[in-house]
């Protein structure tokens, strides 16, 4: 690649200046919407077959000339054209004179200028997605991932597993995945309209707060006071209120998504105070998964700050280093990912430890200690279900005679003994039959149903015989 960093003029309203340098070359004037900029050089475009221009514009349409002719036209009939990098095919000479008019299509800006740089054309595309591929595979990561994760919540929620917070990390990582492919402009691979990628990057901005707030209260909602349940209901509605009425202003051409971006981050960051001083996002009270998600949050919201700190240094400073040159975002993103994931699967982990303790005390609860046989809570849980049925039954009740003389006589462990001992032949007896049940003391009840009356004699012969 060839930069183009030297030797150009700016004219901004009939008046001429000598930029010595165009990396991270700011205009120091604001710029009203209409407001124009000429940027004029002499290049040598031999030194590359097919050579091919390519830059950057945020917010406004260009126009390139050639030697005084027009080569490459975009955004001029459009009232936001969005932003991304262009590629204009050039003619192979020497000493050509290239010219670019910026209309500015936002009030009350600044603009930025990009490097601008000459490629081989087979060289253009490829570049840019490699100095890229760390953001580029994040992005993609972040979409199939969230993809994957709504379609198992939707296959959890069948199953009648809490599915929830799956859904809620699913959508936020697509969000975020797109929102990262926008960002970095990688979304060009597969569609060069810019004001419908730029669009989508600030929807998914503005939609982002919702699904993570949803996702707090989800795992907060069983220590939320009153008042904070209010509070996070009322964050819900104005997060889909703020998207609603950001896209309604945007789309009929009153005030466009960059424009609402400082509000949207002063919101956003009363939220996350909100959510430390209350103690939603982060207190000594919560549980691991909790923990969890608060760390992964907090790793966001420095990658955040560290990217902006980055992007100004760069851009003052004129420093060009590729380390400089990407974004940190995407990395930030992948980890608040990554720590949702983990905070859901020890959610899951606890969710499957708490069901595996109530089904054990739900069946110590209808089991007799002494016998292991079902005890008189579960022969009345029996009846109850077959006094709604229509189908016959039979019970056999028995008691086992002898029981209290031995108890007097030997002590009662003998006696427990021939408990546990009669217990035993009577479910070996009635086994693939009916139900043996032990009523209390010495008295035992077997169930049938009707599939298996038929065979009450022969189980009771058995039984006889053991």
């Amino acid at each position: 690649n060839v930069r183009l960093d030297k030797g150009w003029t700016v004219t901004y309203k009939g008046e001429k200046t000598g930029v010595g340098s165009l990396v991270n070359y700011t205009f120091p004037k604001k710029l009203m919407r209409g407001d124009s900029l000429i940027l004029e050089n002499r290049i040598s475009a031999n030194q590359l077959a097919h050579p091919i221009f390519r830059f950057r514009t945020v917010h406004s349409a260009v126009e390139v000339f050639e030697n005084g002719k027009s080569v490459y036209e975009y955004g001029g009939d459009r009232d936001f054209p969005g932003c991304g990098y262009h590629h204009v095919h050039l003619s192979h000479g020497e000493n050509q004179k290239l010219k670019l008019v910026l209309v500015n299509k936002i009030d009350n800006r600044k603009i930025t200028i990009s490097k601008y740089e000459l490629f081989s054309e087979e060289y253009a595309v490829s570049d840019y997605s490699s100095h890229h591929i760390f953001a580029l595979v994040i992005g993609i990561f972040l979409i199939l991932f969230g993809v994957l994760a709504v379609l198992v919540g939707a296959v959890m929620r069948i199953y009648g597993v809490n599915y929830f917070r799956l859904s809620m990390i699913g959508v936020l990582s697509f969000t975020f995945g797109t929102w990262t492919m926008c960002y970095t402009k990688l979304i060009q691979i597969v569609s060069y309209n810019l004001t419908l990628n730029t669009t989508l990057e600030y929807i998914c901005l503005y939609f982002s707060p919702i699904p993570f707030t949803l996702l707090l209260w989800n795992m907060q909602r069983t220590r939320l006071s009153q008042s904070k349940t209010w509070v996070m209901k009322f964050l819900v509605a104005y997060e889909v209120a703020y998207l609603a009425v950001s896209s309604v202003l945007h789309f009929t051409g009153l005030l466009f998504y960059p424009q609402m971006l400082v509000f949207f981050h002063a919101v956003v960051f009363a939220g996350l105070v909100y959510f430390v001083y209350s103690g939603i996002l982060y207190n000594k009270k919560m549980d691991e998964s909790g923990k969890i998600l608060s760390r992964g949050v907090l790793f966001f919201v420095v990658m955040v700050v560290a990217d902006m700190l980055r992007y100004n240094f760069a851009r003052h400073l004129a420093i060009d280093n590729p380390l400089l040159e990407s974004s940190w975002i995407p990395l930030g993103t992948l980890g608040f990912v990554f720590s949702l994931v983990q905070s859901y699967v020890v959610y899951l982990v606890y969710i499957l430890e708490d069901r595996a303790e109530k089904g054990a005390l739900a069946t110590m609860a209808y089991l007799d200690a002494l016998t292991g046989l079902f005890n008189r809570a579960k022969c009345q849980q029996i009846f109850d279900i077959l006094d709604k049925s229509f189908g016959d039954y039979a019970f056999v009740s028995i008691d086992m005679n002898g029981l209290k003389m031995v108890n007097d006589k030997y002590g009662h462990n003998e006696g427990d003994k021939l408990i546990k001992i009669f217990a035993g032949l009577f479910k070996e007896a009635f086994a693939g039959v009916g139900t043996a049940i032990r009523v209390g003391g010495d008295e035992f009840l077997a169930i049938v149903r009707s599939e298996h009356v038929a065979d009450v004699n022969d189980a009771v012969k058995k039984m006889v015989d053991l």
